[in-house]
């Protein structure tokens, strides 16, 4: 995709050659294996550099093929439905790679599924950037990783969460999905990958990492952001902040970034929707934003959108 824009798409169908056909552009063929009524639902968000789909299927089905050309697919998908992956039985924290390679799967009764696609460069590009460059390798090697699962449903519930809420901000989707959610699954992949030796900083550069930070907390919402600009790797400004502060950079952003949503939700004068105010902080989670907001002021973010303010 050549522009900025964001896609969706949402089809239903109870033929199967009809649900079989949106799949081709993924090189994907699908073959099903159970007699039966069929029914197949997916829906697709694609941005100018990642592909999200959430596809339901009622009967087993194999699938063939080489995935979307130019882009990596991690095989994400809800762990109660059957899946084979290759040779493999798909279990709790297990990540299938489409990477130029053949593709087969069984997929079982009812499987849900939630691929996600990038495309190649801006992958690699982020893994640099993360301080990650041999993770890279290790997917060209590799069909199969075992990650943590905490950190794997963490990214199912982000990609639900894309795909099913439509009425957020092109740009706040775009960042959404792009920054964060490739983010996401990137900490996810690395946690295979054995600890780099500590990179110490001068304490010059963490001023300069601090100082970009609170240069403009409104649109500094991600590691990945200050890593690109300060040209200073993730994992060290992890550990840095962590000993300059004793706590993770994550916590330290999320308190500056709750401090603004504060902030909105005082100044709101049509009491908007707390959905629209906190995704454009990039809280995604309802409830973990009201426990954390909570935590911090000691009300929760209704209780203060509702009081009148000056």
């Amino acid at each position: 995709m050549k522009d900025n824009s964001i896609q969706r798409l949402q089809f239903s169908s109870h033929h199967y050659d009809e649900f079989s056909d949106m799949f081709t552009v993924a090189q994907v063929e699908e073959k099903i294996l159970e007699s039966g009524a069929f029914y197949g639902k997916v829906a697709i968000v694609k941005t100018p550099n990642v592909m999200l789909n959430s596809f339901e299927i009622n009967r087993k089905v194999l699938q063939l093929g080489t995935g979307v050309p130019g882009f990596i697919t991690f095989t994400i998908w809800d762990p109660k439905t059957a899946f084979t992956w290759k040779r493999h039985e798909m279990k709790k924290g297990m990540i299938g790679v489409i990477w130029n390679n053949e593709h087969q799967s069984v997929t079982g009764s009812g499987f849900n599924g939630i691929p996600v696609s990038v495309e190649e460069n801006f992958f690699t590009s982020l893994c640099q950037i993360k301080g990650h460059s041999e993770l890279i390798d290790k997917l060209k090697k590799e069909e199969l990783l075992h990650v943590d699962e905490s950190k794997l449903e963490e990214l199912r519930q982000l990609v639900l969460f894309a795909i099913q809420v439509t009425d957020l901000s092109e740009k706040v989707a775009i960042e959404l999905i792009e920054n964060k959610l490739v983010s996401l699954l990137i900490d996810c992949l690395v946690c295979t990958l054995p600890e780099k030796p500590y990179d110490d900083l001068t304490f010059s550069r963490f001023s300069q990492v601090i100082d970009y930070i609170h240069s403009d907390i409104t649109n500094v919402t991600s590691l990945h952001q200050i890593c690109e600009r300060t040209n200073i790797p993730e994992r060290t400004i992890r550990r840095l902040i962590r000993k300059k502060y004793d706590m993770s950079p994550k916590k330290y952003l999320t308190a500056l970034r709750l401090n603004e949503v504060r902030k909105m939700l005082k100044m709101d004068k049509e009491k908007s929707t707390l959905i629209k105010i906190s995704s454009e902080y990039n809280f995604w989670h309802m409830g973990q934003f009201s426990r954390d907001y909570k935590k911090l002021f000691g009300e929760l973010p209704s209780e203060t959108l509702r009081k009148p303010h000056s």
